[in-house]
């Protein structure tokens, strides 16, 4: 949607290639996996801008933004990350961001995890299953 063409970098085994991976501790791998961080290339190769979405002086971490420099292999016969897939995550960042669809999208998983029965005998049951029928959700027993 936000790149048509883009599967092929991520189809099949792809998926677990290079040029789809990156290092980082595990707060901010965990930021970037809840688009929360994101990286906008300079122009200068394998130079980015690393920030956040969260505006809140607050809540932002004091870090962001940061510039820096994706470290290469010696020999560069590692493939970077690549600069499109970056891209098309730092717009998938924004826009879940600035329409709040981000915060929805939190608020549905969190349900997912806890199917509660409230008071009245109500549940999300019927959210839950309009996901699984959608095919957004698959069901595993444990």
């Amino acid at each position: 949607m936000f790149d048509p063409g883009i599967g092929h970098l991520i189809d099949g085994p792809k998926i677990d290639s290079p040029s789809n991976a990156i290092t980082l501790t595990l707060d901010y791998h965990r930021l970037f996996g809840e688009f929360q961080i994101y990286f906008q290339s300079t122009g200068i190769p394998h130079q980015y801008r690393i920030n956040s979405t969260e505006q809140s002086p607050f809540l932002r971490d004091p870090l962001f933004p940061v510039t820096r420099d994706l470290t290469l292999s010696p020999t560069h016969t590692i493939d970077p990350p690549s600069s499109r897939l970056l891209d098309v995550h730092r717009a998938i960042a924004l826009i879940l961001k600035l329409s709040g669809a981000g915060e929805y999208i939190e608020r549905v998983l969190r349900d997912m995890e806890q199917l509660d029965i409230s008071e009245d005998g109500s549940t999300n049951l019927g959210s839950l299953a309009g996901l699984r029928l959608g095919g957004w959700l698959t069901l595993s027993v444990h």
